[in-house]
């Protein structure tokens, strides 16, 4: 058995061949980029790449085909990375995305529910000089931004207890809007109830289902029976014109106040930390300077190391990705799109090259939205 350090010697001198071949790879990479910009060819030839890889497993060994596999695969991907950051540079009209004008001052807001709710208190902190409407239903918010008749649109989107709201984000895909503004809400839930109604009378509770899962342990904890409504404010409204002391909403401590309820209990989620995210939903696709966050849609092809492949191309340009989860396809029963949000700017260069790579090589992508995101603590 040899000595580690001896080893160690042999490993480090082997990286630095690899170095140098790497750098003369790249190189390679450049003068293919630059021929492909002069006779329009794509980056991405899958066909090539699975026939280099063929040619080149040959020589390896059985037991290290799946890590080579792993390595050639990373080289070429990060070979197009820089192919396309290359092409962007020098031809920045190969991305063509619908920028406009991002409407700074809305005429109009809508929101889901009714006054008094936790997405009336946010569209009135984003857009305080618009005119707001509450509408039934969060595909009746997304029509009317949509046909026109609004602005914008305030939904939520994410809880950091119960988690993403899985319809709205059907919405997206569905309606086709963009996303301007993200705003994050601290989340104070209280137990409500008609004047003269107490912690001992109460039997029913009511709200939204995701304040119902936020609230899920206290609940449990006083045994009530918990009942699905379309909105907080709407429970609360509920509420007051059942005048029963049986009944309580779980609501904002502002719908309360709104509806002429007692509070007989403050912070009646289950946890300290409650946040809501919500997002303003646009006709146009815009973007500003200040914009922190970038929100894609990603279809995948239906086979193995597809979405690790995609996602790898995130952590090659060095963005932090702050969010992903998955939706079914409606017309492809086990396929799935994916919904990613990560750290950029559609007006940065690195972005824009990010976008590109994943445009040429997914068989669909939709770009939501650039946008800031405020938090509670900023303000």
């Amino acid at each position: 058995m040899r000595d580690l350090n001896e080893v160690r010697r042999d490993i480090t001198e082997i990286d630095r061949q690899i170095v140098d071949l790497f750098l003369k790879r790249m190189s390679c990479s450049e003068e293919v980029s630059d021929y492909k910009m002069a006779t329009g060819g794509a980056v991405y030839v899958p066909s090539r790449e699975t026939e280099l890889l063929s040619t080149l497993l040959a020589k390896v060994p059985e037991e290290y085909r799946l890590e080579y596999t792993a390595l050639l695969k990373t080289t070429m991907r990060i070979s197009r990375k820089h192919q396309y950051e290359r092409m962007l540079a020098n031809e920045p009209e190969r991305l063509q995305l619908p920028i406009k004008e991002r409407i700074q001052a809305p005429s109009t807001v809508c929101y889901q529910g009714l006054p008094g709710s936790y997405q009336h208190y946010v569209s009135s902190k984003l857009f305080p000089n618009a005119a707001q409407s509450y509408l039934p239903t969060w595909e009746d918010v997304f029509q009317s931004v949509s046909e026109g008749r609004t602005d914008i649109g305030v939904v939520p989107v994410e809880n950091s207890t119960a988690g993403t709201v899985n319809e709205v984000y059907d919405l997206l895909e569905k309606y086709g809007l963009s996303i301007s503004h993200s705003y994050i809400a601290k989340i104070r839930h209280c137990l409500c109830a008609c004047p003269g109604a107490t912690l001992d009378t109460v039997r029913d509770v009511h709200s939204h289902p995701q304040a119902l899962r936020q609230c899920h342990n206290y609940i449990k904890a006083h045994g009530f029976s918990d009942h699905n409504e379309s909105n907080t404010a709407v429970a609360a409204e509920l509420v007051q014109q059942a005048n029963d002391p049986t009944k309580a909403a779980i609501c904002s401590e502002a719908a309360a106040e709104l509806y002429g309820l007692t509070i007989l209990e403050r912070g009646v989620n289950d946890g300290t930390f409650n946040q809501t995210r919500f997002i303003a939903v646009t006709r146009e696709l815009s973007a500003k300077p200040e914009d922190t966050r970038v929100s894609l849609i990603l279809t995948l092809p239906h086979i193995c190391g597809s979405l690790s492949s995609a996602l790898a191309v995130f952590g090659d340009y060095g963005v932090n990705m702050t969010e992903i989860h998955s939706r079914p396809l409606p017309d492809m029963p086990w396929n799935y799109c994916f919904y990613v949000d990560f750290d950029g700017n559609l007006l940065h260069q690195d972005t824009r090259a990010l976008v590109y790579q994943m445009i040429q090589e997914l068989p669909a992508v939709r770009v939501l939205g650039s946008f800031p995101v405020i938090s509670e603590e900023d303000t």
